[in-house]
């Protein structure tokens, strides 16, 4: 079984996503921010991490950075729905990072959840 983390400060954003990745038959766990994520990747390899850009506390790109240093950049997907600049800003910016993808919100579940199928496979 796949371990997913979903990182995200909108609590229906990470319910419909967690209930999607479980039909798949992963194992997922959620976290409201990158501090919360932190604590968990640390103590635990994921072996996809869904992340949100803009969030309180430790945001997106903190965490994606994180992930690069610990050589998981190409396990993560970035995921924004924007701020103070375009969706499409934030997501050129994760791109410079190394993550295996993005997506705009509001997602296409169906495009996530092959691009999830693609990074499980690929790194096994």
């Amino acid at each position: 079984m796949s371990t997913i983390l979903i990182i995200d400060d909108d609590p229906q954003f990470n319910l419909v996503l967690k209930s999607a990745m479980e039909m798949d038959g992963h194992e997922v766990e959620t976290a409201s921010n990158g501090r919360e994520a932190k604590a968990l990747y640390q103590n635990k390899k994921y072996d996809v991490i869904i992340t949100d850009i803009i969030m309180p506390d430790i945001d997106g790109f903190e965490v994606i950075l994180d992930l690069r240093r610990m050589g998981m950049s190409d396990r993560t997907i970035a995921v924004s729905g924007g701020g103070r600049t375009s969706a499409n800003d934030y997501l050129d910016a994760a791109q410079h990072f190394d993550v295996a993808a993005t997506y705009h919100k509001p997602v296409d579940l169906q495009a996530l959840r092959a691009t999830v199928e693609e990074i499980i496979n690929k790194n096994k």
